[in-house]
C-alpha cells in the first residue's frame, strides 16, 4: 500500500494542487492553443486524426454525411491512384468516400475510433479493409501504442471513459496491456489502466479505488479549463442515393489488367517491374501464422465485429490478398482467414474475399507488389462497394 501511495497517490495529489492553483494561467494558454484547421470540405483521405480536431468532428458525422461512405484500413489507403475508392467513387457519384488510415491502423485502433463515436454508428456506411498481414507474425500482437495515439485522442478516450459496458471494459483491458509502452500517458489512459487493474481482485479494487477517484477529479478540473466539445447524438441517416451512373467494368478491368501485366514482365510473380528490381530480386518470403489462442489481433477483430453488430452499423468488409507465388507458405495462414470469414458471415455482413493461396487460381494482376492493390484490384473493390450500397441503378 505504501508503494502504491508513493507511485500514484502523491504525484496525483501534487498534480491536482497544481491544476487548482494555476487554473487561470492554464485556462488562458490552453484556450489560445487552437488546433490548426488547414482542411476544406473537399478532403477525401485522412492519414490520421493526430492534432486535427476538424477531422475528428467530421468522422462518421450524421446530418448530410449519409452521402458519405467511410473506408477504414491501413497502408493500402495511402496509395495515390484514380482507382482507389475515395477517388473513383467520389469522382463518379454524389455519394463520397472518405478513406482513413495508414500503416499500422489495425483492429484495436479502428475499434477505439468507432467506440468513441458509437452514437454515430447506427446505419453508418463503413467499409473495413482487413489485411491478412495484421493476423500473422509480430502484427498479431495488435495495434502498437504509437499508432493508437495517432487515431485516438484524449477527447475520444474521454468519451469512452464516460461509459461502463463490455466494450469499454475491453478497451480498458487492452490499454492496460499497452500501458508500459506509453512514455507519457495522458489522464484518460491512466484512468483506463487503473480501472482495469481494479478488476483483477477485491484487493485490487480497494487498492485502486482512491487512485481512480483522484484521476477522475483531475480530469474534471482539466475539463473546466478547456473549451467544450459536443459529441453528436444519434440521428436517423438518409439512405444512400442510387444514381443513373453506368460504369463500363469490362473495359476498366481489361485495360487495367493489361497495364499491370505490361509493367510486371521482368518477373514470374506479377510484381511491378520497378518494385521487383528494387526490393525483391527473385527472393521469396513467408508468413508466420499465430494460433487463435495467442492472436491478439484476432481477438480485437472479434470485438470490433461485436461492436458493429450491437450498434447496427451498415458495414461490409474486404479481405485483401497476398501474393502466394512470393509467399511460399501462404496456405498456413488460411485457417486464420477462415476464422475471419466465419465471423463476418455469422454476423450477416457482406464481404469481398480476395485472399487466394492457390498459385494456379491466383490472379497476378490484382496486386502492385506483394500485398498492395493494383488499379485492377482497386476496380474490383470499387465494383463491390457500388453494388453493396446500390449506388448505381
Amino acid at each position: 500500500m505504501k508503494k502504491i501511495g508513493l507511485i500514484y497517490l502523491i504525484p496525483l495529489l501534487f498534480a491536482c494542487l497544481f491544476l487548482f492553483f494555476f487554473n487561470k494561467y492554464l485556462n488562458s494558454n490552453l484556450l489560445n492553443n487552437k488546433i490548426k484547421n488547414n482542411t476544406d470540405s473537399t478532403f477525401r483521405y485522412i492519414e490520421n486524426f493526430q492534432s486535427n480536431q476538424f477531422y475528428e468532428d467530421q468522422f462518421l458525422l450524421n446530418n448530410d454525411s449519409s452521402k458519405t461512405i467511410y473506408l477504414l484500413g491501413s497502408s493500402e489507403l495511402s496509395e495515390t491512384t484514380e482507382a482507389i475508392p475515395y477517388n473513383f467513387i467520389s469522382d463518379h457519384f454524389s455519394t463520397k468516400v472518405i478513406g482513413l488510415g495508414h500503416a499500422g491502423n489495425q483492429c484495436f485502433s479502428i475499434y477505439s475510433q468507432l467506440l468513441a463515436n458509437e452514437n454515430r454508428l447506427k446505419d453508418a456506411p463503413i467499409i473495413i479493409i482487413l489485411s491478412p498481414g495484421w493476423f500473422e507474425s509480430k502484427s498479431a500482437k495488435g495495434t502498437s501504442s504509437a499508432i493508437f495515439l495517432e487515431y485516438n485522442s484524449e477527447w475520444f478516450l474521454k468519451t469512452i471513459n464516460k461509459k461502463d459496458n463490455e466494450f469499454t471494459r475491453f478497451e480498458n483491458k487492452r490499454i492496460s496491456q499497452l500501458y508500459s509502452e506509453f512514455s507519457s500517458p495522458n489522464l484518460e489512459i491512466k484512468l483506463m489502466n487503473f480501472k482495469h487493474r481494479s478488476t483483477i481482485s477485491y484487493f485490487h479494487k480497494i487498492l485502486f479505488y482512491p487512485v481512480i477517484i483522484i484521476e477522475k477529479l483531475l480530469i474534471g478540473l482539466k475539463e473546466n479549463m478547456i473549451s467544450k466539445r459536443i459529441t453528436l447524438n444519434s440521428t436517423k441517416r438518409t439512405p444512400l442515393k442510387s444514381e443513373e451512373v453506368q460504369i463500363k467494368w469490362d473495359s476498366l478491368f481489361t485495360s487495367s489488367k493489361e497495364e499491370i501485366i505490361k509493367n510486371s514482365n521482368n518477373n514470374r510473380f506479377g510484381i511491378n517491374n520497378e518494385y521487383y528490381t528494387e526490393y525483391v530480386h527473385g527472393k521469396t518470403g513467408k508468413v508466420e501464422p499465430v494460433s487463435e489462442d495467442f492472436n491478439q489481433e484476432l481477438e480485437d477483430f472479434k470485438m470490433l465485429i461485436k461492436l458493429l453488430k450491437k450498434k447496427k452499423a451498415n458495414v461490409c468488409f474486404v479481405i485483401s490478398p497476398l501474393n502466394p507465388i512470393y509467399c511460399k507458405n501462404l496456405k498456413d495462414l488460411k485457417p486464420t482467414i477462415s476464422i475471419i470469414e466465419t465471423e463476418i458471415k455469422s454476423n450477416g455482413y457482406n464481404y469481398l474475399n480476395l485472399f487466394e493461396t492457390d498459385t494456379l487460381k491466383y490472379d497476378k494482376a490484382i496486386l502492385f507488389d506483394v500485398m498492395h492493390m493494383s488499379k485492377y484490384g482497386w476496380y474490383k473493390i470499387d465494383k463491390f462497394i457500388i453494388e453493396t450500397y446500390k449506388l448505381s441503378k
